[in-house]
């Protein structure tokens, strides 16, 4: 017996060693590789690259956009004041939010800015169907070797390899720009060139308005208590999209932010001439950074167009002009 496990060891060793440096070396979600991303066509988890590419360079930044994919065609490299990184990631959440903020504040990084974009995602997503989504699993403020054991996954590996070799990189600043400010861009010229016109809905949401806005005031409490600017404001989600998360009850979710953003927020959501004009969207999900230039513009630059914001678009709402605002959103 003693023989043969002698024998068998080498054998069960190599085979050990394989399931950690397949997985390591493949690395498709890159969260091995977080110092050094590899554009291989499969989306990145983003949410822990960018936390812990922040937390060994605390000095790099002292403002970050929190977000979904959607806010990361805002191009922070425009804001006027501060050293800003996009945080934004896949659905990201604002229970996410929250615990990213925590875990920067525990590590000594105090931000002097703090902008959140929201939307439908934030009002509609479990944050609990992350943990089970390799590109979404948030970044592990505790378990960390359990975080780890996700990846080691020989079939998850397998499944991205198709794709890893089959794709072509067509965007040769992607890894330069995810560092410099984790700005996503696009060819403007696909602004909308998609084809349909359906919303884009998934069918696992659920009505998490009250979760996500419980988490939205929490995030503001941690700001005052530390003196950090917070700026919230409504992702400017395509109207049919708007229209289908509105059957749902997203203007409940907009009524009620006012009083969980810190005094107000800036609303682009609803129906406007902006979000009816798919030139400015990629498809029914992402909007392009023409429409994110006029974000930066509106909150940063003051500019306001007074027929837009009679529709609700660039509108600051707080608790005192909420009526207004819902007269705005049923002006359309």
């Amino acid at each position: 017996m003693k023989k043969f496990l002698r024998k068998i060891c080498p054998f069960i060793l190599f085979i050990l060693v394989l399931e950690l440096a397949i997985p390591i070396a493949v690395d498709p979600y890159n969260v091995f590789h977080w110092k050094e991303i590899r554009d291989n066509g499969v989306e990145p988890n983003s949410n822990y690259i960018k936390m812990q590419y922040v937390l060994h360079n605390p000095d790099k930044f002292d403002s970050f956009l929190f977000g979904s994919s959607r806010t990361g065609f805002i191009n922070v490299d425009r804001i006027p004041e501060g050293k800003w990184y996009n945080m934004s990631y896949s659905e990201g959440l604002p229970e996410e939010h929250l615990d990213n903020l925590k875990e920067l504040i525990e590590n000594g990084i105090i931000p002097k800015n703090v902008m959140i974009g929201v939307d439908n995602i934030s009002a509609f997503v479990d944050p609990d169907l992350h943990q089970n989504q390799f590109y979404r699993i948030p970044y592990p403020r505790g378990n960390k070797l359990g975080f780890y054991a996700n990846y080691f996954s020989i079939k998850g590996v397998i499944l991205s390899l198709d794709v890893i070799l089959n794709y072509e990189p067509t965007d040769p600043d992607y890894v330069e720009r995810y560092y410099a400010n984790g700005c996503t861009v696009r060819d403007p010229s696909l602004g909308g060139t998609w084809e349909g016109d359906a919303p884009y809905w998934d069918d696992y949401y659920r009505d998490y308005m009250s979760y996500a806005i419980d988490d939205m005031k929490e995030i503001s409490a941690l700001c005052e208590e530390y003196g950090i600017n917070l700026i919230v404001f409504t992702n400017p989600i395509y109207y049919r999209t708007y229209q289908q998360s509105k059957f749902y009850g997203y203007d409940n979710f907009l009524f009620w932010l006012s009083g969980a953003s810190g005094g107000g927020y800036y609303n682009f959501s609803g129906e406007s001439a902006i979000t009816m004009d798919r030139r400015y969207y990629y498809e029914s999900s992402h909007y392009t950074e023409e429409l994110g230039d006029m974000i930066i513009d509106r909150i940063f630059y003051g500019k306001t167009d007074e027929s837009l914001e009679s529709q609700g678009f660039g509108m600051y709402v707080t608790d005192d002009n909420i009526e207004e605002f819902k007269t705005a959103l049923a002006n359309h």
